[in-house]
C-alpha cells in the first residue's frame, strides 16, 4: 500500500472532515479502492450547509452554506486508515 506523510497530506475541505471527492483526488487509485471497502460499516456525515442550533431549535447556515460537500468522512477515520495515528488500520478495527 502507498504510504502518505501526515504533514504533507491535504487538510480537510469541510470543518467536519474530508469530502468523498477530496479523498478520491488525494489517494492513489488502489488505496482509494481499499479505503472504500474499509469504510463499509463506518459512520459518515452529510454536509448540507447547515447546523442545528439547540437554543433556537432551528437549523442555521454554517460555513459550508455556499457549497455543501455532501458525504464527508470524519478526519479521524481517514487518518486512522492511513496510519497517521501510530498504527495501520488493520490493527485498529473497532
Amino acid at each position: 500500500m502507498t504510504t502518505y506523510d501526515k504533514d504533507e497530506f491535504p487538510k480537510p475541505l469541510c470543518p467536519m472532515g474530508y469530502p468523498w471527492e477530496q479523498i478520491a483526488d488525494a489517494l492513489a487509485e488502489d488505496v482509494f479502492k481499499e479505503f472504500s471497502r474499509w469504510m463499509g460499516g463506518q459512520t459518515m456525515m452529510i454536509c448540507d450547509g447547515r447546523r442545528y442550533n439547540y437554543e433556537a431549535k432551528a437549523y442555521e447556515p454554517d460555513e459550508c452554506a455556499g457549497g455543501p460537500h455532501g458525504g464527508v468522512v470524519y478526519t479521524y477515520d481517514l487518518h486512522r486508515f492511513l496510519g497517521f495515528l501510530g498504527h495501520y488500520h488493520q490493527q485498529l478495527w473497532d
